[in-house]
């Protein structure tokens, strides 16, 4: 599968935190329409043109039991360090980025009842939004990616600097 998504918007995604991710949590929870999962012919990718640089979509392979990636866009690829058609990310080496997604479609396709997996790895975020298929099983996973934001990233590591300078005024200091 090959999409592609020209203009202003894929740049904004590239640089965003997860305050997007809301959008699409909401986008999500639409879907359902009050059922346990959205189904997964009702996902129109057309309305996530702008953000599919950032998302994975993952089907369930039932002769192995579980998701192979069928769609990865250019900021996914990036940010997880490659090619990923066709893996396995259940399958990957243990402590690897891609074991990490793993870890979330784990959760998203088998948790009861099945649901939104927001989990995090070193400087990276996702969130996991499964889709039932026609047996009403979770059959496609669609997960975004970003980066933290650095402000957040380095909040915790910052150093306050002594600024000199001259103070003037009465009351300040020695005349």
């Amino acid at each position: 599968m090959t999409l592609g998504c020209d203009g202003p918007g894929e740049e904004r995604w590239a640089l965003a935190g997860p305050e997007w991710f809301d959008d699409l949590r909401r986008y999500w929870v639409d879907q359902r329409a009050g059922a346990e999962l959205p189904d997964a012919d009702e996902l129109f990718l057309a309305d996530l043109c702008e953000i599919m640089p950032s998302l994975l979509l993952a089907y369930l392979d039932p002769l192995r039991g579980s998701y192979r990636i069928e769609f990865s866009g250019s900021i996914a690829r990036g940010l997880l360090g490659g090619e990923l058609l066709g893996q396995y990310p259940e399958w990957a080496e243990p402590g690897t980025a891609l074991s990490w997604i793993g870890a979330g479609y784990a959760g998203a396709g088998r948790l009861i009842p099945p649901g939104i997996v927001q989990i995090r790895h070193q400087d990276l975020m996702a969130t996991h939004l499964p889709y039932r298929n026609s047996d009403g099983k979770v059959g496609l996973i669609l997960t975004a990616l970003a980066e933290k934001p650095l402000r957040a990233a380095n909040r915790q590591g910052a150093t306050v600097l002594p600024f000199p300078g001259k103070r003037g005024g009465k009351g300040r200091g020695k005349e």
